[in-house]
């Protein structure tokens, strides 16, 4: 259970789901990803390194690039919350304490 905590928590920011969502078009490189993603060169770099820490992407030099790509399973996990948030999303983004309606007072 602690593995999937860290897996969703490391999942639960803004900026390593865009980058993750555009690594589902294919692999990039990090000046692919900042322009896909409107993120800095900074940050995404910062991202990138985290994901790859904690197992999500994998990275591959080619010549003076570095290639990020998903690993397997990362896209079926994408592809599998996309279909909870296509069922429940209404109510996913209405949770007072997780969703768009939380109360940030008690957060």
């Amino acid at each position: 259970m602690e593995q999937r905590l860290s897996l969703f928590r490391g999942l639960a920011d803004r900026s390593r789901m865009a980058i993750l969502g555009h690594l589902r078009s294919g692999p990039s490189r990090v000046s692919d990803v900042v322009h896909g993603t409107g993120l800095t060169q900074a940050n995404t770099s910062a991202h990138l390194c985290c994901l790859w820490e904690c197992g999500l992407v994998a990275r591959e030099r080619k010549g003076r690039d570095v290639h990020y790509r998903l690993v397997n399973g990362v896209e079926e996990l994408l592809a599998a919350a996309d279909e909870v948030v296509a069922v429940a999303g209404q109510t996913i983004g209405a949770c007072p304490n997780f969703g768009s309606g939380r109360n940030v007072s008690s957060a």
